[in-house]
């Protein structure tokens, strides 16, 4: 498969935003489609990188998490994360938001973002689970190399959960303390 380049991105980018433009579409929704375009470029085009999910405590230390995020970049140079944050709430803090800062701030490392549906009320004490789970079904319906990087602390359910689903989805998982 080869690699878009940055420029074909834009030109891509800039068809599907006139295209938007052409409808009466609302901007909210818009800058949704842009986004998961956006993200869909950069996953298809590094289709032979590793997608990592990430699931971490809210507890998980800064250095911990980017030290070992490092590590992944060393062997692989490249991949893709997928993290349950919200970058516009900026929750949940924590593990989450420590895998954000270190793809934001990595070259060659993209990410997508899966806020949990908390606003759905049949969800409203499930939807953390729920959406560990569908990240996990994404990555592997994509098909490619799929790995979990987990930092868990002692009483976690949630991250420890999400581990121990995508071992039973034959994920490889690296577990690390919070």
């Amino acid at each position: 498969m080869s690699t878009l380049t940055t420029e074909q991105k834009q030109q891509l980018e800039a068809i599907l935003e006139r295209i938007l433009g052409d409808y009466p579409i609302n901007p909210d929704l818009a800058t949704h489609v842009m986004a998961n375009f956006a993200a869909e470029m950069d996953y298809w085009s590094g289709h032979d990188r590793l997608t990592i999910v990430y699931t971490g405590s809210r507890e998980a230390d800064r250095q911990r998490v980017h030290h070992d995020l490092t590590a992944i970049q060393t062997r692989e140079a490249s991949f893709h994360l997928l993290i349950g944050y919200n970058t516009e709430t900026d929750q949940p803090r924590g593990g989450d938001r420590h895998a954000h800062e270190f793809a934001a701030t990595s070259a060659d490392v993209t990410a997508e973002y899966f806020p949990a549906p908390w606003r759905i009320p049949e969800l409203e004490k499930a939807a953390g689970p729920y959406r560990n789970g569908f990240m996990i079904g994404l990555a592997l319906g994509r098909g490619g190399r799929v790995g979990m990087l987990a930092h868990l602390r002692d009483g976690s359910t949630g991250s420890a959960g999400a581990a121990a689903f995508a071992e039973h989805a034959g994920i490889k998982v690296w577990r690390r303390p919070a």
